[in-house]
């Protein structure tokens, strides 16, 4: 725990550096002057960040594009870190002054709020869970392995040759390598996922703002279904799994978003930067693909007054796009030899490493058919929608089970929500319409619309994203985000409807209900963590992390080079290395005399 806490004390302190830096560069560039409160120091603009954390995952996102850059020419370690710090040290005497007015700021509110301390709590809290745990399978499968790569090498030609799951590259694994510190002497740490946890649990903290407020608002039903999830994975966080990355990073996204619907953000700006961070999803699985529906919202508001102003800032935000997302593609390119492993249908490039088309397409109906509760691709990979369905269904147990039918429920909802509006738009004259309820005539204001529009717009990623699942690797595990904020989100905004029409008693009942349950619940959830944890309690890892596992191994050789590979099973843990799930000596060799230089396939089908 004490290693955690220190490795995301750095992490913190990185990423707060690199995302102050460039949020403030930006908002100084042309057409991106679009945060309010500014206040001047002599030629230098300070702006008044309503969202804090927006500097920590702006620098998380930026860090993990460096870290794929610098994976693409060297190793990712000592020399990386040397890199990061060196500009934090720049930027940290460059911005002085606004940097310690703003730190100052916010302890003091943090304070004043008496929120300082619940902060630190939570903060050692999710260092706790992410010092041990259990280990996903898929971690000691290829997790371990595609991270160590990066360690050693960076990036290597043809890797997924050796073993196809090395070619599903996430951009979760550079970060990983970053951060991991294995360059020390010691083992590797895998606390990213973790961290991607905590940035998710400090953003729940607004949950208490409940009872400040007096009434609910539509984020802090993304916040309960994010509070869930966060006791669902608070055992397993300790793993580098890019699942656990990529819930949180969207439930992150779609509950910062919601907030300003809520406060109706005025700003272009924060759409863009939280569009961009969408894309950054996208990098790290690309089950989150319609993610890229929310640039949707940025683009309506850049152009709907198509100014100069506006468009720079819409040919930044694409320039930032671009940067995101090249250093992944060109990744996946060295790795595997197609431009998005396992779809073989975008087949642009005849590099003598790519997988060959039979296995990338096996590979993906492996997946799929896995995703639908099978195990035999060879007889249940072609099955019918109308068998596999009901199969599938059957295999969803518990709470996703109903998650699951009310998500259902919600795609009607929001078709619902979509037809009046777009009766709304089309009927509205001299910005009134006639109400279908009750007859009364009502005010429905451009502002109105445009913030209608944009909940539909968040809504409809959210449906995208839950129908894109179901239709590739409906695994439950793969989707629980989506198959949670979508009936959290859409039907969340039909009980404020309802609770802002009744009488003023009886929605205070129901928030004192709300208030009791919650409680209830938290003090349940809380019990049971730790009744769970007593049985995995080491002292060891009050100090260091649980590291990865070990199997026992066998040999194999390509060249001059020792391979290993489990005696028994598939999965081979982090050590040793290079690693296989079995003897491949007679499907690929090497292309040259040294790993460095890659790896072919000897397989029919290239």
């Amino acid at each position: 725990m004490l290693i955690v806490v220190l490795i995301w004390s750095y992490v913190l302190i990185t990423t707060y550096l690199i995302g102050y830096c460039f949020l403030m560069s930006l908002v100084n560039m042309p057409g991106m002057k679009g945060f309010k409160n500014g206040r001047t120091r002599g030629d230098k603009k300070r702006y008044d960040f309503k969202y804090r954390e927006s500097f920590i995952v702006t620098g998380v996102t930026i860090l993990t594009v460096y870290a794929q850059i610098v994976s693409l020419f060297t190793r990712v370690g000592l020399g990386a870190n040397i890199g990061v710090i060196l500009v934090c040290l720049l930027i940290a005497v460059y911005y002085r002054q606004e940097l310690l007015s703003d730190v100052f700021s916010m302890l003091h509110i943090l304070r004043a709020r008496g929120d300082f301390f619940v902060y630190l709590f939570v903060f050692l809290l999710m260092a706790y869970g992410a010092s041990h745990g259990i280990m996903h399978y898929d971690s000691d499968l290829y997790h371990a392995q595609a991270i160590r790569w990066i360690e050693e090498y960076g990036i290597v030609r043809g890797l997924g040759n050796l073993h196809v799951r090395l070619a599903y590259n996430s951009s979760a694994f550079p970060i990983s390598a970053l951060f991991s510190m294995r360059f020390l002497g010691g083992q590797s740490y895998h606390v990213m996922s973790g961290f991607f946890a905590l940035l998710l649990a400090w953003q729940c903290v607004d949950i208490k703002n409940v009872l400040r407020r007096g009434h609910f608002i539509i984020s802090d039903f993304s916040r309960l279904a994010s509070i869930y999830y966060l006791f669902t994975i608070f055992d397993e966080m300790v793993a580098p799994a890019s699942d656990y990355f990529l819930s949180t990073l969207v439930f992150y996204i779609i509950t910062h978003l919601l907030d300003m619907y809520v406060k109706h953000e005025k700003s272009y700006v924060p759409y863009i930067l939280l569009a961009l961070v969408g894309v950054f999803a996208i990098t790290i699985k690309l089950s989150a693909a319609p993610m890229v529906l929310l640039t949707i919202i940025p683009l309506s508001k850049l152009l709907r007054d198509r100014t100069k102003e506006k468009m720079t800032a819409l040919w930044i935000a694409v320039g930032m796009a671009l940067v995101i997302t090249l250093p992944f593609l060109v990744r996946n390119i060295i790795i595997s030899g197609w431009i998005l492993y396992p779809v073989t249908f975008l087949n642009f490039f005849g590099f003598a490493w790519k997988i060959p088309k039979g296995i990338a397409d096996f590979d993906a109906k492996e997946i799929k058919t896995f995703g639908r509760g099978y195990n035999d691709v060879a007889a249940f990979g072609d099955a019918p929608f109308s068998q596999w369905v009901p199969h599938w269904f059957s295999t969803v147990t518990g709470l996703n089970k109903i998650m699951l039918i009310l998500a259902i429920i919600s795609v009607f909802l929001y078709i619902g929500y979509l037809i009046y509006f777009l009766i709304a738009a089309m009927g509205r004259k001299n910005e009134k319409i006639r109400s279908f309820g009750n007859g009364k005539v009502f005010e429905l204001s451009s502002r109105s619309m445009m913030a209608t529009a944009d909940f539909l717009t968040i809504g409809g990623t959210l449906i995208g994203c839950l129908i894109f699942w179901f239709l590739s690797a409906p695994l439950i595990r793969y989707g629980v985000v989506y198959v949670w904020l979508a009936p959290a989100v859409i039907m969340g905004r039909l009980f404020i409807v309802i609770n802002n029409r009744i009488s003023k008693d009886l929605r205070e009942m129901i928030l004192k209900i709300f208030v009791g349950l919650f409680a209830f619940w938290m003090f349940f959830k809380c019990v049971n963590l730790v009744i769970e944890d007593s049985s995995r309690f080491n002292p060891q890892y009050l100090v260091d992390q649980q590291d990865y596992g070990h199997y026992e191994t066998k040999e194999f050789k390509l060249g001059d080079e020792t391979f290993y590979y489990p005696a028994e099973g598939d999965r081979i843990g982090y050590d040793p290395f290079p690693g296989a799930t079995n003897d491949v000596s007679g499907n690929v060799k090497l292309m040259g005399d040294t790993i460095r230089e890659g790896f072919i396939s000897t397989q029919e089908g290239s």
